[in-house]
């Protein structure tokens, strides 16, 4: 087992990528890859000048600038003021094939503006570079030269409610709602909307107040989906990061270690605690104090399956372990039992780049309450039942809806408990709940 050591020698100790943004004018800046492998695609961002682009207090997404170049592209984010000959293309393509840790000759690139000027549309769709757009804008990139009959794949993310047809009722979703539309011959747009996004606002744009973090995540996912494939890459294992994460946590203990797998701002949630960390200097201490150090000698984490997408693993396995210790993040306050536990887990791991960035982790309280035998057989329950209250003098009681070490055993093996125990778990005269005295 690895050693204990302060939170301020772990920090000390964090190998974590910083590479500093370059800026080559007021409206180009230049950053490197962010990941642990330091070179990847370029990606040009362009902006409104007057976006808030600062990180935020409120939320943990990074800038767009910073968060690109952690997923392992190197960027270069242009700002528009709206004067066609301030528009620095062409410089940005130029400085991003100078860049070290750029590889590849096709660039993406991602638009923030709600509306999108002629100059840039136009700049954008003959730059032969460009090999993937993606926009935030209601209306996808187009150009008026005849001659350009093939425009980029194209990804649009919409926000806000479709508007009303004056001309028809049909409850029919628009097309654009969830289909690809043809701009031309071989250049397909595909559009996906944010009904809870606001309309007409950088929803996307963490420090904004119109910020909307789940629909922010999620075209941030898609997006990467949609970028790999054309610009080859970046791709890395995302497997192998996890497993590595895990080695580091779990067998060697070792808090820096653990650490450095991850991006330089990241949190973790264990879910039915509410136990975890926020950022770097928070996730330490946890992990100090609460984690690593406080599992029992004999856990071990059994994989049942794993689904691997582009951005992210999801593990479903059996934590098992002995309750030989107060084990902080899992049963908080509980004093040790001695008992073994085999808890059915869910893991939704989400990664940027070569690197985790956060952790959903997930299991039924109940069944490990139940398995310690500290969640009682019958709960009192204060309700009328059958629109009829309990008899003066007693109470109704409804049986546990919970299970024990067979959540585990169904979960790795299908057919080793029956189905359906708990439906059908009623006395003689065919009820799931009974009257007692109020004693």
């Amino acid at each position: 087992m690895g050693e204990v050591s302060t939170v301020a020698e772990s920090l000390e100790g964090l190998r974590i990528p910083d590479a500093k943004p370059i800026e080559i004018s007021p409206h180009l800046t230049l950053q490197p890859p962010l990941s642990r492998r330091g070179r990847g695609p370029g990606l040009i961002l362009v902006l409104d000048h007057y976006a808030l682009l600062q990180k935020s207090k409120a939320n943990l997404d990074p800038p767009p600038l910073q968060k690109w170049a952690e997923e392992g592209y190197a960027v270069a984010q242009v700002l528009v003021p709206g004067k066609p000959d301030e528009f620095p293309l062409a410089r940005a393509v130029e400085e991003l094939r100078k860049l070290e840790g750029c590889e590849g000759d096709g660039f993406g690139l991602i638009s923030y503006l709600r509306s999108i000027p002629f100059y840039v549309e136009e700049a954008t769709c003959l730059c032969p570079s460009i090999k993937a757009i993606i926009s935030f804008s209601h209306k996808p990139f187009r150009s008026i030269d005849p001659d350009n009959r093939t425009l980029p794949p194209q990804l649009l993310h919409i926000s806000g409610k479709p508007e009303p047809r004056r001309s028809s009722t049909s409850i029919v979703p628009p097309e654009d709602y969830y289909k690809s539309a043809e701009l031309s011959e071989g250049s397909p747009a595909k559009t996906f909307r944010y009904l809870d996004a606001g309309r007409e606002v950088p929803w996307m744009i963490p420090a904004d107040p119109n910020y909307h973090g789940g629909s922010a995540n999620l075209s941030h996912s898609r997006s990467l989906a949609f970028l790999k494939p054309l610009l080859d890459g970046p791709y890395f294992d995302l497997e192998a990061i996890w497993e590595e994460h895990c080695l580091y946590e779990f067998g060697e203990r070792a808090v820096e270690k653990t650490m450095a797998t991850m991006v330089a701002e990241p949190y973790v949630n264990h879910i039915p605690t509410m136990t975890g960390g926020i950022g770097q200097e928070r996730l330490t201490a946890f992990y100090t104090h609460h984690f690593i150090f406080s599992n029992p000698d004999d856990t071990k984490l059994e994989l049942v399956s794993r689904t691997v997408g582009i951005d992210r693993v999801i593990d479903e396995f059996v934590f098992n372990c002995t309750h030989d210790r107060v084990i902080d993040w899992l049963l908080p306050n509980i004093p040790p039992t001695n008992l073994p536990l085999r808890i059915p887990f869910t893991s939704i791991i989400n990664m940027r780049g070569d690197r985790l960035y956060h952790e959903h982790i997930s299991w039924d309280q109940a069944t490990a309450l139940t398995q310690l035998g500290l969640l009682p057989q019958w709960l009192t329950f204060p309700y009328p039942v059958d629109g009829k209250p309990a008899t003066e003098g007693k109470r109704f009681e409804v049986r546990t809806p919970s299970a024990g070490v067979e959540t585990a055993e169904k979960l790795v093996e299908s057919g080793s408990v029956v189905s359906n125990a708990l439906i059908e778990a009623v006395d003689g005269d065919g009820n799931a709940w009974r009257e007692v005295d109020n004693v």
